[in-house]
C-alpha cells in the first residue's frame, strides 16, 4: 500500500496542488460580488462597400452597460472597447441598423446588460465623383474688389450621390481683405466642403487673384 502511495508522488503532489488552486480560483469567483458599470466607447463602421457611403449621420460613441465580476468590472479598460457596425453585402438603401451584444467588443467574462442608442437609422448611397467649379468668398460687401482668377479653377470633388449631383460649384472659406493694400494681390485660401464631400484634388490649398477697383 505505501509503495502505491509513493508510485509517481511528484506527479501526484502536482496534480493535488493544480486542483487546490483550481478550487480556490472558483470558488473566489464564486464569492466575488456581481457588478455593473456604465462605459462610453466608440462605434466604428466597418465592410463598407467600397463604391457606397453613409449619407446619414452616425454617433462617434454609444453608452453600454455591462456585468460580470466585480474585479473584472474593475478593471475593464473602455479604450480597449468598442461597438461595431458591419455593413458587409449591405445594398444602397436606408435601413435600421439594430445593435446587438454581438457588436460589443468587451471583455468575454462581462455580459452586455444594455446598449444605447439600441439602434442607428442609416443611409447608404454610392458613392460618386463630379468635377465643379471653385468659387471664392469674398468678405468685403461693398462690391469694392472681385475676384480675377482662381488657380486651379476646378476641383473634383467625391460624396453621396445625391448630394453631388446638385452640386456645381466649392466655395472657399471666407477671404478677408482687411489689411490688404495694393490693386492686385494673391490670397492663399482653403476650400470649405461639407463633413460629407471630400476635397479630392486640389490637396491643400488654393491661390485666388483679386483685383480692387479703384474708388
Amino acid at each position: 500500500m505505501k509503495r502505491l502511495f509513493l508510485h509517481n508522488a511528484g506527479w501526484k503532489l502536482l496534480a493535488l496542488a493544480l486542483a487546490a488552486f483550481l478550487w480556490f480560483s472558483l470558488s473566489g469567483q464564486r464569492r466575488q460580488r456581481i457588478s455593473e458599470r456604465g462605459y462610453v466607447i466608440p462605434l466604428t463602421v466597418v465592410n463598407l462597400p467600397p463604391d457606397a457611403v453613409l449619407a446619414s449621420p452616425v454617433p462617434d460613441t454609444v453608452d453600454v452597460r455591462l456585468r460580470g465580476p466585480f474585479d473584472a468590472i474593475r478593471l475593464a479598460d473602455p479604450s480597449k472597447m468598442e461597438a461595431v457596425m458591419d455593413f458587409a453585402d449591405s445594398p444602397p438603401g436606408e435601413r435600421i441598423y439594430k445593435l446587438a451584444s454581438d457588436d460589443i467588443n468587451a471583455p468575454e467574462e462581462l455580459e452586455v446588460v444594455s446598449i444605447a442608442p439600441p439602434a442607428v437609422r442609416v443611409r447608404i448611397e454610392r458613392l460618386a465623383r463630379k468635377q465643379v467649379s471653385i468659387a471664392a468668398r469674398l468678405t468685403a460687401a461693398d462690391g469694392s474688389a472681385v475676384v480675377s482668377r482662381v488657380e486651379p479653377p476646378r476641383a473634383t470633388i467625391a460624396g453621396p450621390e445625391s448630394e453631388i449631383g446638385k452640386m456645381e460649384s466649392i466655395p472657399t472659406d471666407p477671404i478677408s481683405l482687411a489689411g490688404r493694400d495694393g490693386t492686385d494681390f494673391v490670397v492663399r485660401a482653403t476650400l470649405a466642403a461639407e463633413p460629407s464631400i471630400r476635397v479630392l484634388e486640389p490637396k491643400g490649398v488654393v491661390l485666388v487673384r483679386i483685383h480692387r477697383k479703384s474708388p
